[in-house]
């Protein structure tokens, strides 16, 4: 809703809590269609679903890990994700996987997943998709670090569908991958992230002392 609101590109999509709105969601978007619970994350309860026959199995799953599920219009393209860290984006990272789409599978298990940084092939797209990633990161409220993932469709054009507010930071994930083709290390990585837990009023406040005794 916030970011239709505010003219960031996203999927259409619907909100699924039975079958029944599924089914209508199908209706208007067609199949290929995407069903995932509102609040997992690492593609965990997400079908990409194509035909009626597998619909049922698709929202049981993705509502099986809360009351509240999204389907979405299937994007046919690429798969890119941003880091944001401090108020500046990182560079973009495009995925290729052979897999049907960036499941769990792909994300954890495979060897075959390709990441390709930065994933686009020039300055005006990077510079595009930078923007859109501050644009969600900053219109949903978040502060510090976290994670824009996108999909584009055969007009090349962005789309946002979500942002992650905890990615993932073993020295093998997306947002580490990105900041070291900026030139940041796993280290200074992990400061920089500390850092963004400290707010400049916490900075400014005395540190006060309770003594008991004379």
């Amino acid at each position: 809703h916030l970011f239709e609101a505010c003219g960031i590109p996203t999927p259409d999509y619907a909100v699924v809590r039975h079958f029944a709105d599924a089914v209508l969601a199908a209706e208007e978007f067609d199949f290929p269609l995407v069903l995932k619970p509102a609040g997992q994350g690492s593609s965990v309860g997400m079908t990409k679903v194509f035909d009626h026959d597998d619909l049922a199995e698709a929202v049981e799953l993705a509502l099986s890990y809360g009351d509240v599920a999204l389907a979405e219009r299937c994007i046919v393209g690429h798969e890119f994700t941003v880091g944001v860290l401090q108020g500046e984006a990182l560079p973009s990272i495009r995925i290729e996987t052979p897999r049907v789409f960036y499941d769990y599978r792909a994300k954890y298990e495979s060897d075959r997943t390709e990441y390709h940084c930065p994933g686009t092939s020039d300055d005006n797209t990077e510079t595009l998709f930078a923007e859109l990633a501050l644009a969600a990161f900053r219109e949903l409220g978040c502060s510090g670090w976290g994670r824009v993932d996108f999909m584009t469709g055969e007009d090349g054009q962005p789309q946002v569908l979500e942002v992650n507010t905890i990615p993932g930071m073993t020295s093998h994930s997306l947002v580490p991958m990105a900041a070291r083709q900026a030139g940041i290390d796993f280290a200074e990585l992990c400061w920089r992230i500390l850092e963004t837990s400290v707010s400049e009023d916490q900075e400014s406040k005395p540190v006060e002392v309770a003594v008991n005794g004379p």
